[in-house]
């Protein structure tokens, strides 16, 4: 079973690709402007980010989270994006908004990286990789598999030149298959969010000691 799940993820980033380079170059441009971003901050806005860091890693330390909550408002966000990317694979106007979705994905990931290394400095690597890497290892090629099959289906639409001619033309059968590959590569956010909920927490506990000294 998982040798053909495999089988099949190898197969579709084989066949799309270009497709695949493209949004990829869009996610490395924005987690690019959002680690540069951060050089553009005001003392004064470093300065409040640096605290909040550092009260946020005393609570990690000293209080358990509730990480059900978690759960619910990570599932909540990643929804919203990948329903998003949905919506977007749908509309004959739809792939440059893909490319800006992935884009503004990056950008969050990349300021959120660049503000944690340079408040900690060489531990703010080591935060990253254990606080925001095995999540995002997880979400970012899962989001950018439900970008690329939402360009096939729009690039569909266009060569059909509308949704209403595409189903007389006997096509559902893509937008089923369409709403099938969004769903198993949604899986993979699952398993992320559920990662972030619940492995992530306990990551940042064990290493927390190591940032409030």
């Amino acid at each position: 079973m998982l040798y053909r799940i495999q089988e099949v993820i190898a197969v579709h980033i084989k066949n799309y690709s270009n497709r695949y380079i493209m949004l990829i170059m869009a996610l490395v441009t924005g987690i690019s402007a959002g680690a540069f971003t951060v050089n553009g901050l005001s003392a004064i806005q470093r300065e409040e980010l640096t605290n909040y860091i550092h009260g946020f890693l005393s609570l990690m330390d000293n209080q358990v989270i509730d990480s059900n909550e978690l759960l619910r408002l990570a599932m909540l966000e990643n929804a919203k994006i990948v329903l998003i990317l949905w919506t977007l694979g749908v509309m004959i106007i739809g792939i440059p908004f893909i490319f800006a979705v992935i884009g503004i994905k990056g950008f969050i990931v990349g300021f959120s990286s660049g503000i944690i290394i340079k408040t900690l400095g060489f531990k703010g690597i080591l935060f990253s990789l254990f606080a925001l890497l095995p999540k995002e290892v997880l979400i970012l090629p899962a989001l950018i598999a439900i970008g690329v099959n939402g360009m096939n289906f729009s690039i569909n639409i266009i060569k059909n030149k509308s949704i209403k001619h595409m189903f007389k033309e006997n096509l559902k059968a893509d937008f089923f298959a369409y709403c099938f590959v969004t769903l198993f590569f949604s899986l993979f956010i699952v398993l992320g969010t559920l990662v972030e909920a619940y492995i992530t927490p306990v990551l940042i506990r064990i290493i927390s000691p190591i940032f409030t000294k």
